[in-house]
């Protein structure tokens, strides 16, 4: 569908949605009081008639009067509050009660173990609301935070429904460990790693998935160590605190929401027609006749083949329309929340249905949660948190896989039917493109693979006020999953019959059980008028234990029977268990001098059962101070500043994650030596094997202008990642060849910069605007083994990036000969893998993102874009797709076989004599090939339309006719547009998500989806 059609879809759904029309009453004079949940008087709060210049504001005792008729609706605000819009009717006297708005991101935030007013917050905390990202298109909450803070570089790499998203904060820390942050929700530090067994390529699931984004009522995201400190050794790569919506004091609400919409692939390849393959083809011989003195005929490869290039009845398949497809996608919410002052709720149900836009791919989450807060007598709270979610993953093969269902579809024959004329799949063996394996659609159709999870996560707490001064909080925590992979290999299949295993099936289990014990007294008093004090000192036990099984089986008696009771032959079984635990002790301080300098210390101390037994505890302190200028005396006449804040901060984290649990350990294993099972040693131990540690100084600045009309942040960071995880060489002579050890240092460097604002505001017409931007530069500083390639297209060198390309360079095609003009680094006059160099990197220049959002009356609509600049990317299809016509197996002669068609940029090739172009003549030979050269390597800078949305907002007068207290209806579109000079099918993707050490490089991925759904909100 063409960009045109989009638009023409968003118009005419903006025009489709009702106005309603009001009839003129005689005005009245309408008081009131407008007070707090607490009772207390709100003074100042604004009262305005909608749609009229008429208001008011409130006296000392929060009271008002105005005129207005009985069907016009009266708008209550006041800073730090939710907003109440209220129809006059029959009434004349009103008590309006205000809630105070949680979501506001200047009031109160989240850190590690409590909440503290962003005034006061001496770190770097990035802050989304849950309104932000709720009845988005997505099956995870990670995907929604794409561009909406500094420092936050969010990325996904495959447009697979369900499929693992990959976030860095601040830079890639690790080399052989994780550079993930640490995800917790309600307190739980959850496990979000991929715990599937089941191969698919570069992706990995999303453990994110299994949760329920409109669940979520803030995500804070902790950048600098002093907000990460706290985590210890688990907050070198970041920390994103999520907290989920909780019931509140008043009168119980039911909501219900629901959207369903559309998707296609963001992108297709234009590949050439079945006439126009045949025509390069004859086009390359003709070219070697040129250039190499061969004698082929001008229709040499066609006469052999047995095609006329001109005849009409040519069968022309285009593949990716093959392959690809429209597809539904939905989602349905019941909740209900509510309360009275001593016990509040918040219940959810949904449903999550997405068909991916590739045949074969799919995801379906069913979740439910209750949030429960209850306060048993004046000086004990009692509380719980429960979710519980069921996901069924459909899936693939793909990327760099012989058997991916893309990879197949690269350079498809268009010679070459889906079906045969008796309705089975054509084989690619019987036509004439090389690459292809097996029939694509097969793969996507026949193949059956299933990964299932049942995902249950809960708290129980109690909170005892001891005094008005101290409290003490207890926790339990469980994070419990049971997934279960399944897959079959159809007995049709090439993988199946090259293997002569006439169909093979597998299935695998993974349990995981974790659970955590938090015991914390948190402090705070102010003493006299200058002197504010808090702090918390607690401790935290955490253990994971996971099993693991396995069963392969093979001999299947039919495709219609796949369960592995049906075949005749089990190849292998397996059980595995492992776990590791946590033991830890922290603390934080907060002081503040009369409301001017602000400092906090904060420090834990962490026990891990990874890590060797000399270095078993790590210690991971951190210290900031933060300036408000704006309190000081000589600030107090100007009107520019609201706030004006400098901060420095400097801590040290730690980074477990991404290595074995018994890395340090010496480690057996079972070998059979003589038909009798044996131990032999597989790994060597490490008694001093111990943390990766970041060390990391923040200076930053916190402004806000014209009474926070507008609010900026600005910060400069070093994080300097020492003692990495890395393999040691050592002497053959000891039986083994490494060892792991802490070795390496990585440094990343940068600047980030937010800025908000509200541009236009009055009683019917708003406008907010929102653009950040991150610099940040990564470099390798030091590595056990210097200049390692990895994959024939990477490097890991020492002054470089993570990420960095090592390839074969060129300086274009000459205008001669129409050949490639290769770089012989060596100058050993053969162009081979030696004369590889460094030619870029993944890493992007700067990233970033910038919203705006409208409304008038009941209108509203938010605009967000997502940009990334100045990265590269190896397009390694384009290898396969841009073949022209190289015979990769055949006798160019008697009978060439190339990879197979040709994308359209074939058509720009060098064709005579002085054409000046970068793409080389057409030859049957791999002459102007070279598959890992820079010939591929292409800017993937882009500007994405992230999100758009159009919705209406219903008058009280209506609603409440209706029975209701809210109603909206909207229509959303995602990834609508993208600008990029990329060739291949998105910018964005990578085939190696599970490796961000070969960042960067797009080798047969699923493209994105453009999203258009059309959605309804109601509360009762």
């Amino acid at each position: 569908m063409s960009t045109k059609r989009y638009l023409q879809i968003f118009t005419s759904a903006l025009f489709g949605i009702c106005l309603m029309m009001s009839t003129a009453y005689a005005q009245q004079t309408v008081t009131g009081q407008v007070t707090d949940v607490n009772n207390e008087p709100l003074v100042g709060a604004t009262v305005i008639v909608s749609g009229t210049d008429r208001g008011a504001s409130t006296d000392v005792n929060g009271e008002f009067s105005l005129q207005a008729s009985p069907d016009e609706t009266l708008i209550v605000r006041f800073v730090g509050y939710q907003s109440q819009e209220i129809l006059v009717g029959d009434q004349t006297e009103f008590n309006i009660t205000l809630r105070v708005d949680d979501q506001l991101l200047d009031d109160v935030v989240v850190i590690g173990y409590g909440v503290q007013q962003r005034s006061d917050l001496t770190g770097s905390i990035a802050s989304i609301s849950g309104d932000q990202i709720q009845n988005q298109p997505i099956a995870s909450l990670d995907g929604a935070l794409q561009g909406r803070a500094s420092g936050v570089f969010v990325s996904t790499p495959s447009g697979t429904p369900g499929a693992g998203i990959t976030m860095n904060i601040r830079g890639q820390t690790s080399i052989s460990g994780s550079s993930e942050p640490l995800y917790v929700i309600d307190g739980v530090p959850i496990i979000s790693e991929d715990l599937s067994g089941l191969f698919s390529g570069g992706q990995a699931t999303n453990s994110l998935a299994d949760l329920n984004p409109n669940d979520i009522e803030s995500i804070e995201i902790l950048k600098d160590a002093s907000a990460t400190a706290i985590y210890g050794s688990r907050g070198a790569n970041g920390v994103v605190l999520i907290s989920t919506k909780r019931g509140v004091a008043g009168e119980s609400t039911i909501g219900f929401s629901a959207y369903t919409g559309f998707q296609q692939v963001t992108n297709k390849l234009d590949m050439h027609s079945s006439q126009e393959f045949l025509e390069l083809m004859n086009d390359a011989a003709r070219q070697d006749n040129r250039d190499l003195g061969t004698n082929y005929s001008d229709t040499h490869v066609s006469d052999i083949w047995g095609f006329d290039p001109n005849d009409p009845d040519l069968q022309n398949t285009v593949w990716y329309d093959e392959i690809f497809r429209t597809s539904p996608i939905s989602n349905y919410e019941l909740n209900a929340s509510g309360g009275t002052e001593n016990t509040r709720y918040f219940t959810s149900l949904s449903y999550f249905d997405q068909e991916g836009t590739q045949f074969g791919t799919g995801f379906e989450r069913i979740s439910g949660r209750i949030n429960l807060d209850t306060k048993i007598n004046d000086w004990l709270d009692f509380g719980t948190n429960l979710t519980l979610n069921r996901t069924l993953q459909d899936r693939v093969i793909n990327d760099n896989s012989l058997y991916g269902v893309v990879i197949n579809t690269l350079a498809g024959d268009p010679l070459m039917p889906v079906y045969e004329e008796d309705g089975s799949y054509a084989d690619p063996f019987n036509y004439f493109g090389w690459w292809m394996l097996d029939n694509p659609l097969l793969i996507a159709n026949e193949y059956q693979r299933f990964t299932n999870t049942t995902r249950g996560i809960g708290t129980i707490f109690g909170v005892a006020n001891i005094t008005d001064e101290l409290t003490f909080r207890s926790s339990l925590n469980i994070d419990y999953t049971s997934l279960e992979d399944e897959a079959y290999t159809p007995i049709i299949s090439r993988e199946s019959q090259n293997a002569q295993r006439n169909g093979f099936g597998n299935f695998g289990t993974t349990q995981d059980f974790t659970w955590l014990v938090e015991n914390y007294l948190s402090y705070a008093n102010t003493f006299g008028d200058r002197h504010n004090v808090n702090g918390l000192v607690g401790t935290s036990f955490q253990q994971s234990n996971r099993d693991f099984s396995s069963i392969n089986a093979q001999g299947f008696p039919s495709d219609q029977f796949i369960k592995l009771s049906v075949a005749s032959q089990v190849t292998s079984a397996s059980t595995a268990g492992t776990s590791w635990g946590l033991a830890s002790y922290f603390f934080r301080g907060n002081y503040t001098f009369d409301n001017r300098y602000l400092f906090t210390v904060t420090g834990r101390a962490d026990g891990s059962s990874r890590f060797g037994e000399n270095f078993r505890y790590g210690f991971f302190p951190s210290g900031s101070f933060a300036w408000r200028m704006t309190n000081e005396s000589f600030m107090q006449n100007q009107t520019i500043f609201s706030e004006l804040k400098p901060r420095i901060s400097y801590g040290i984290t730690g980074n477990q994650e991404g290595i074995g649990n018994f890395a340090s350990r010496g480690l057996f294993g079972v070998s059979d030596y003589r038909a009798t099972p044996s131990l032999v040693p597989t790994q060597l131990s490490n008694a001093n094997l111990t943390w990766e540690s970041t060390k990391q100084l923040d200076i930053g600045v916190d402004i806000g202008l014209f009474d926070d009309r507008i609010n900026m942040s600005a910060d400069y960071f070093i994080k300097n990642t020492e003692d990495l995880l890395l393999n040691r060489l050592i002497p053959g002579i000891s039986g083994f060849s490494s060892v792991t050890d802490n070795i390496g240092r990585v440094e990343n460097r940068g600047f980030e910069f937010d800025v908000r604002g509200v541009v236009l505001a009055d009683s019917d017409f708003s406008w907010t605007s929102s653009f950040n931007i991150s610099f940040i530069r990564n470099e390798v500083k030091e590595l056990e083994v210097n200049n390692q390639v990895l994959s024939d297209s990477h490097i890991l060198s020492e002054g470089q990036p993570i990420g960095t390309f090592y390839l074969i360079d060129h300086e274009g095609v000459d205008p001669e000969t129409g050949n490639m003009l290769w770089i012989d680094a060596n100058d050993d006059g053969v162009i081979d893998s030696g004369d590889r160099m460094i030619v870029g990197n993944a890493q992007p220049d700067f990233y970033g993102g910038f919203g705006n959002s409208f409304s008038y009356r009941g209108f509203d609509m938010n605009v967000l874009f997502q940009f990334t600049y100045g990265n590269d990317i190896f397009n390694h299809s384009r290898a396969s797709y841009e073949n022209l016509g190289w015979s990769r197996i055949g006798i160019p002669g008697i009978f060439p076989l190339p990879d197979g068609n040709n994308h359209r940029l074939a058509d720009d090739r060098w064709m005579e004599p002085g054409d000046v172009t970068d793409i080389p003549r057409a030859s049957l030979t791999n002459q102007n090939w070279r598959e890992y050269s820079t010939r591929w390597l292409e800017d993937g800078s882009y500007l994405r339309l992230k999100t758009l949305t159009l919705g209406y907002n219903f008058s009280p007068e209506f609603t409440q006719r209706l029975g209701m207290r809210t109603l909206r209806i909207y229509t959303q579109g995602q990834n609508l547009l993208t600008f990029t000079n990329y060739t291949g099918l998105d910018p964005e993707v990578n085939q190696n998500a599970r490796n961000p050490l070969l960042a960067g490089s797009d080798f047969g991925t699923l493209p994105q989806s453009r999203t258009i759904s059309f959605g309804i909100n109601l509360e009762f």
